[in-house]
């Protein structure tokens, strides 16, 4: 998870399963912001900003304001990314979720990450509304009478954003594929993103008889065991792409399996 400035540590430590917790990108937008925290005394929220070069910097400064000036404790949180980025953003959300212990979806007895889908990017909210699909998150859109912003040069103002009404976004479940294909995808990460056939048997393991003395699995049974997870994942998922036949053939991760890997990956792998 990218390294995070804390600018108000107060309210339950990170992981408390009852503690409030929002993620809010933060665009040209003020009131959209900091009124659903408000509405709900947010235990703690994760300010998500671009990294470098940010031109809504003068907004996140004065969201973190009326944070800090607050009449609740709330523990405000910045967090670098890059919102024009799916495959980063899925992993910062990813990271968020790893430290608050919300990765379970439905788990009992815990709160759900509230995550606000109507700032920020496009690629943001479609990453928020992801995360939640797959993880223990609760996406919200917040309705705005009227926008500052619209057909103008942004700049903080007293007031910002009219808000009407916050809607939660209903979604559904996403089920990950089984942790042997999600292997595949690591183990060719680790490598640079594409390895031959040969060399991808030998990194998974799949050249190795099974224990209890068996005789040595000869090449076609080794080649089996390997074409058995490498077609769901070409196929049916579109993860992996494979280039030419035979034992040279070159096994590639596609886009769409880098995106699988922060959503899927043991810890969030990137390569």
């Amino acid at each position: 998870m990218p390294a995070r400035r804390s600018v108000d540590r107060n309210g339950p430590p990170e992981g408390d399963p009852h503690a409030r917790v929002h993620i809010v990108p933060v665009g040209f937008e003020v009131e959209r912001v900091t009124e659903p925290l408000a509405a709900e005394h947010a235990d703690r929220v994760y300010l998500v900003t671009r990294r470098e070069r940010d031109a809504a910097a003068p907004f996140v400064a004065e969201v973190t304001r009326r944070l800090r000036a607050a009449d609740w404790p709330i523990d405000v949180r910045l967090v670098g990314t890059d919102p024009w980025s799916v495959f980063d953003t899925l992993a910062t959300y990813r990271g968020i979720f790893d430290a608050e212990r919300r990765s379970v979806r439905g788990a009992a007895g815990v709160l759900p990450v509230r995550v606000n889908v109507s700032t920020g990017t496009k690629i943001t909210a479609i990453a928020g509304t992801l995360a939640c699909m797959l993880w223990n998150g609760e996406p919200y859109y917040v309705q705005v009478s009227r926008s500052w912003y619209s057909d103008r040069t942004p700049r903080v103002r007293s007031v910002h954003d009219v808000v009407e009404r916050v809607e939660p976004v209903n979604v559904y479940e996403l089920r990950s594929p089984a942790p042997e294909l999600v292997e595949v995808l690591e183990a060719l990460a680790r490598r640079g993103g594409s390895l031959r056939k040969r060399e991808l048997l030998r990194e998974l393991g799949l050249d190795r008889a099974p224990p209890g003395g068996a005789a040595p699995l000869s090449a076609q049974a080794q080649h089996g065991r390997l074409r058995r997870r490498l077609e769901p994942l070409e196929e049916r998922w579109g993860f992996v792409r494979t280039d030419a036949t035979g034992p040279r053939a070159r096994v590639s991760l596609t886009e769409q399996g880098r995106v699988a890997l922060a959503l899927f990956g043991a810890r969030g792998t990137r390569s």
